[in-house]
């Protein structure tokens, strides 16, 4: 009996010995495994840093467009607030030339015949006047015309221009 419990012992201690090596191999291998995913997790955070910066390029540039967008939108604000001011000085002077026209066009009874003789005086004195500038404008013609064509003649005034006569007609043999 002896004997077997020697057996038993080198039995259990083979068992143990066993064990150890497969715990051995088992966290040998754990441990290849978790440095693979702690190498793993490092390149994920490496490459989230990087996203991270790039997400905050990119909002840094969307906060800036927005604030462009902003100024803009009130810049365009007054532009419209102009032109909102703008069509109402055209209907004010719309009105104003309607007002205008209208007080033109049907005057108050006792302008309205001072308005005539005012029209009246107006077309008489432009009519002198554009007749003596064309009775003037003749002189001067006709004196250019006679000093040039006789320079030893004298200035008789509003005497007419000698007419040229026509040569005569030759006649047929």
């Amino acid at each position: 009996m002896e004997i077997l419990l020697y057996v038993s012992a080198a039995i259990a201690a083979l068992s143990l010995l066993l064990i150890a090596i497969f715990v051995i191999t088992t966290l040998k291998s754990a441990k290849a495994t978790m440095n693979e995913v702690s190498e793993t997790v490092t390149s994920i955070q490496t490459k989230l840093n990087g996203i991270t910066d790039q997400a905050n390029a990119l909002l840094s540039n969307t906060n800036r467009i927005t604030e462009d967008v902003e100024r803009k939108m009130q810049s365009l604000n007054s532009v419209a607030k102009t032109a909102e001011k703008l069509d109402d000085s055209t209907v004010h002077m719309n009105q104003s030339f309607q007002s205008l026209s209208e007080q033109i066009s049907n005057p108050d009874p006792k302008y309205k015949d001072l308005m005539q003789k005012a029209n009246t005086i107006t077309g008489i004195a432009a009519s002198i006047y554009f007749r003596a500038k064309r009775e003037k404008a003749k002189q001067t013609t006709y004196e250019t015309a006679t000093k040039q064509n006789h320079p030893g003649s004298q200035d008789v005034g509003l005497l007419p221009y000698p007419q040229k006569r026509l040569p005569q007609p030759k006649q047929k043999n």
